[in-house]
């Protein structure tokens, strides 16, 4: 083979490479993804001001414990405690753990674990009772209930869950708190309004009395008519007895 024919099979491939070349500059060119303008995905979100779609926080009822602990789903509140038992153990003559041993909590002092290190804040609340409405607060948000207590659990934002709890809490014990007698919140009554009369209107008097003097009667009302003298009585004789 002479080097004339070898030169076009060198130009052959050489004209097929620069053909691919260019077909996968253009290609690329088409198929590049356009750039945004900001990274990610952006998302509208329309602040609410005080509309029907209005998210603050809406603050709890305090409970009527004579009402809710009678009606609570105690096999509620017992799952609930579930998530507690990592930290607490709730036996009688069980363990402290991370945290002390809850047995009997509900109508205990604060501090009721003889052998657990508490925190100086529970400390200083020793003689303190964990009534309902003690044990509510802290379960709800300990670090405002009791600022400075070692228990980092956030807290149970909805008061059902909190009124299951407390109510199984209560029934491990040897001898439950007593539950209080109900005391719902009484409607209230509006307060008697007193009509007046519309300013310049005059108002009749009352029937069988005499308007005073100079008073002018309200429309519709009939004039006083003249006053009629009362009939003296006849007058009988005595009966002769002789005269002197």
């Amino acid at each position: 083979m002479d080097s004339f024919e070898w030169n076009k099979i060198f130009g052959a491939v050489l004209g097929t490479a620069l053909v691919i070349a260019t077909l996968h500059v253009f290609v690329g060119g088409l198929m590049e993804a356009e750039k945004a303008d900001k990274p990610g995905m952006e998302v509208a979100v329309t602040e609410d001001q005080g509309g029907t779609g209005s998210t603050a926080p809406v603050e709890d009822v305090k409970a009527d414990w004579g009402t809710v602990i009678p009606a609570a789903d105690i096999a509620a509140g017992e799952k609930t405690h579930q998530r507690c038992q990592q930290c607490h153990d709730f036996a009688k003559g069980g363990p402290d753990k991370i945290g002390p041993n809850l047995y009997g909590v509900v109508g205990s002092k604060h501090g009721h674990a003889p052998a657990y290190a508490y925190s100086p804040a529970i400390k200083a609340l020793a003689d303190k009772t964990w009534g309902f409405d003690e044990l509510d607060a802290f379960i709800k948000n300990p670090k405002v209930a009791v600022p400075g207590t070692k228990m980092s659990f956030a807290g149970l934002s909805k008061q059902s869950d909190r009124i299951n709890l407390i109510a199984y809490l209560r029934t491990v014990s040897d001898s439950p708190l007593a539950v209080p007698a109900p005391n719902p919140v009484a409607p209230s009554t509006p307060a008697e309004s007193t009509i007046e009369p519309p300013a310049g209107e005059l108002q009749a008097p009352p029937p069988g009395t005499t308007p005073p003097e100079g008073a002018t009667p309200a429309p519709g009302t009939p004039p006083a008519g003249p006053t009629t003298p009362a009939t003296p009585a006849p007058t009988t004789p005595a009966p002769g007895g002789g005269g002197h």
